[in-house]
Parts: C-alpha cells; structure tokens; sequence
C-alpha cells in the first residue's frame, strides 16, 4: 500500500515538473514566432492623471501598438540604422502606430494605484510597415540605396531632341533629395548624345550603357513640347508639354514603373513657357515613378500578391468573425477584402505574403469558438474552404 502511495506521489510530482517545464520554455519560443510573424504580446502603460482611468486606458493602449510596432521594426531593419536613425524612426513611424496595427486583442488590465497596465495581442501589418520606412527614406538603406541612371531626351523649343535637358536635371535633383544615389553623368551623356545623331529610342543601348556606369535601375524617358500662336490680344505663348518615363531594373529588365505627365504654361517666351512646364511635369513624374518603384518593392521584399478564396456554408452572422480571425492567426495575411456573399457561399481576396503553402497551413489553423474551416481544395492562386460550425447544447449548429 505504501509502495503504492509513494509511486502516486512521485507521478504527480512528475507530471508538476512536466507541467512547470512548458509553461516556462514554450511561452518564450511562442513569442519569438510571433514576433518574426508580424504578431506579438505586448504591454502598454500610462499614468492616471486626475483620476481621469479612460484617458489613462487609450494612453496605455497607444503605448502598447507603440511598443509592438518598436519590436517589428527591430526585426525589420538592422539594429544599428535604428539607433542612427531614431529620431526620424519617432517622427515618421512610432508616433502613428497605430496606423500600423492590423488587428489587435486585449488580454489583460490591471488599475494599480496611479497607473494603468494593459496586456495586449496585436498583429502588425508589415506590408504598411515596410512603406512606412520607405517614406521615412529607410526603404531605400535597406535596398542598398540602388544606383539609378536617368536619360530623358527632351524636345526643345525648335523641336530638336536635346541632351540632358530640364527634365532630367529635375529627376535627378529629386531622386537625389530622396536618398537615391546617381551614376555619373558623362557616361549616359555619351549615349545620349549617340542617340540624337539616330533620332531613336534604344532603350537597349541606355540600359547596357546604365550598366556599364554601375547603375541597377534606369529612368528612360522622352519629353515633347508643343507651342501655339499668341493669346488673342497679347504676347502670351501658351505652351503644352508631355512626358512619358519608365524605370527598369538593369540585370533583370524588369519594369518597375511607367508614368506620364502632361502640364501646361503661359509665357511671352516660348522657350521660358517649355522649361517651366518641363519642370512641373518632372515633379508630377518623380511622385509618380517613385510610388510605384516603392510598391514594386515592398511586393518584393513582403511577397504580398492576392490569394482567391472561396468558402462555402457560412452564414452571414459568421463573416465578420472569420475575416477577423483570418488577419489575426494568420500572419501572411495581411488584408481580407469581401468579395460577395451569395447562397452561403463568401468570395474574399487575401493580401497574402510568405510561401503559398505556409498560408494554406496558416488557414487550416485557424481557430473558431464552435466551428471550424475547412480546406477542401487549392491551386495556384486560389483555395476553396468550408464552414463547419459545431453542435451546442439542444442539438443546434452554431
């Protein structure tokens, strides 16, 4: 009997240091998958002030997207350009975090006596991130501040194709201001000036040459012009011009952005007409050629692409939920757009990032309190799931 006694004991003591084992290793490996997902637990904190707890409440929360945004970036960026770049970090990035935020669950309060703590689960859009640090100019560090190359052959007032004209000047002062670096100029010179003795467009030779001066993107652009007669009863020669531009990756020959600008100026010189808007229509192209090379960018740095999604029997009052667990669980995830709805059938469109098939197991993970989805089949670009809600007490589905 005692033998047998002294053998329960020892299994329940057993069973305690299995227990306290996992609570104590697996939340830290848990956290540190989250936070290399994009989600992360955090803490938020702020004073009560006045007595005033709901104010001290949205400061806690405040601080708490703050800090999972902080975490994020930490894994984002190397931790040297956070430390050199913190105050522009501050101003650009973790004053509008909550910008950043996807979704997030509270997990926790406590009111001490004057603080307020909140323990929150939040999931951190590194899509929007990612554009978040290339507005704040750290994009382009990341990327290696790539070479860019600019030749824009310009017509002048006399209808001549003219080297390195006003637009290309412009273009590159602007790209120059946003941290790009520029190859040097003599050697697209060069080609530019082969390319008004043929009075042609070689895109091909730009780009060879862009590569022979270290460049890894080039600008290639034409700009036209186009004046006519005076305004009735004046000197004013109004002056119409357009601009078309596209950026190309000079190893892949990949076009990154294509843009167009057409503007207009009012001016007894022609010629002084012409260069004003030239100008005008460089700074509507750099906006323009720069948003898109961004985007270009982030897709490739986050793989975000649209994955189709089809999931039938589910009942309206269920969408919400599960749109909502879709961008919470599943990190990849990073937007859920509906579709339509039609004989319980959900159409939605995912801004997924990261491998298909780590989304495919994100979505077979999901978790529903009395119900569940199903995959029942997938391709290329396209996955087709099933809601199956649970029985509850008095025989019912919910």
């Amino acid at each position: 009997m005692k033998a047998k006694t002294v053998q329960s004991v020892a299994a329940v003591l057993a069973g305690w240091c299995i227990m306290l084992f996992l609570l104590l290793v697996l939340p830290v490996g848990l956290a540190v998958a989250d936070q290399s997902g994009g989600s992360i637990e955090v803490e938020g904190y702020a004073t009560i002030v006045g007595g005033r707890k709901d104010q001290a409440r949205e400061a806690a929360l405040q601080n708490a997207f703050r800090r999972a945004v902080e975490q994020v970036v930490g894994v984002a960026l190397e931790s040297k350009t956070v430390v050199k770049d913190s105050e522009l970090l501050n101003d650009k990035i973790f004053s509008k975090s909550r910008g950043f935020i996807k979704t997030y669950r509270i997990v926790g309060e406590k009111v001490e006596a004057d603080a307020y703590r909140l323990t929150v689960f939040a999931s951190v859009s590194r899509h929007k991130l990612e554009q978040g640090l290339d507005n704040a100019g750290l994009l382009i560090k990341k990327m290696g501040k790539p070479r860019i190359a600019v030749v824009v052959m310009e017509q002048n007032g006399f209808g001549n194709p003219i080297p390195g004209g006003v637009v290309e000047n412009r273009l590159l002062s602007s790209l120059g201001k946003r941290g790009y670096a520029m190859v040097d100029r003599q050697a697209m010179l060069a080609v530019q000036h082969e390319l008004v003795k043929n009075q042609a467009d070689h895109t091909d030779a730009v780009v060879r040459a862009a590569a022979a001066g270290g460049a890894e993107i080039v600008i290639v652009g034409r700009a036209t012009g186009r004046s006519t007669s005076a305004l009735s009863g004046t000197n004013l020669r109004p002056v119409q011009v357009t601009v078309t531009c596209r950026a190309i990756e000079v190893d892949s020959g990949e076009l990154l952005a294509t843009e167009t600008a057409t503007q207009q100026a009012l001016h007894v010189n022609p010629a002084t007409a012409t260069n004003e808007a030239f100008e005008k229509a460089a700074d509507e192209l750099s906006v323009g050629l720069q948003r898109q090379m961004v985007a270009a960018w982030t897709k490739r740095l986050s793989g975000l692409r649209t994955l189709r999604m089809t999931v039938s029997m589910i009942p309206q009052a269920d969408i919400r939920r599960l749109q909502d667990a879709l961008k919470e669980q599943v990190d990849q995830i990073e937007e859920v757009h509906d579709r339509g709805y039609r004989d319980q059938q959900l159409r939605l469109d995912l801004d997924v990032t990261g491998g298909f098939s780590d989304v495919i197991d994100g979505l077979a993970a999901v978790g529903f309190e009395r119900a569940s989805l199903k995959i029942i089949g997938y391709s290329a670009g396209q996955v087709q799931a099933k809601w199956q809600g649970h029985p509850i007490k008095g025989g019912r589905v919910k």
